[in-house]
């Protein structure tokens, strides 16, 4: 018996279509994930400079919060987001007795720290008491900017 093995053509070419299909659908679908998964990380990174302007109340002990944060310490919000860092020129240094002063950094100096997930830098404004990203269009003033206020 003399038998050969093999695939036809037309085998080959429905296994390639099939792939192809799938590619087409897969890929959107990751793209969609990869951007939700760098709106998350954005707002993770948002909420921990928030916290760390205002404090963080879920932090309580003794009755006293275990986390204040930069407002409570100093009587005033950072004039930018490098106040969490380091101290101001105005800023007076931490007193333990009466416990107002700066006593950071109330953040990470990690690079990036101060950055969304698409490495552009966090709008902050005192006045509004507002922290922006320009989200994923990296665009600010758009529909898709995501916004903390506090």
């Amino acid at each position: 018996m003399d038998r050969k093995c093999g695939l036809s053509l037309i085998e080959v070419l429905m296994a390639v279509l099939l792939v192809s299909v799938l590619a087409t659908v897969a890929i959107p679908a990751f793209t969609n994930f990869t951007k939700d998964a760098r709106v998350q990380v954005t707002k993770e990174r948002m909420d921990v400079i928030k916290r760390a302007i205002v404090g963080d109340p879920r932090l309580v002990s003794n009755g006293q919060y275990v986390q204040p944060g930069y407002e409570a310490q100093v009587g005033a919000l950072p004039g930018t987001l490098t106040d969490l860092v380091t101290i101001c020129g105005t800023c007076s240094g931490y007193n333990v007795y009466t416990k107002t002063g700066w006593r950071g950094p109330y953040v990470s100096n990690v690079t990036g720290w101060n950055q969304d997930a698409w490495g552009q830098s966090f709008t902050y404004s005192s006045g509004s008491r507002t922290l922006t990203s320009r989200g994923p269009d990296q665009t600010l003033g758009t529909s898709d900017d995501i916004i903390f206020t506090f």
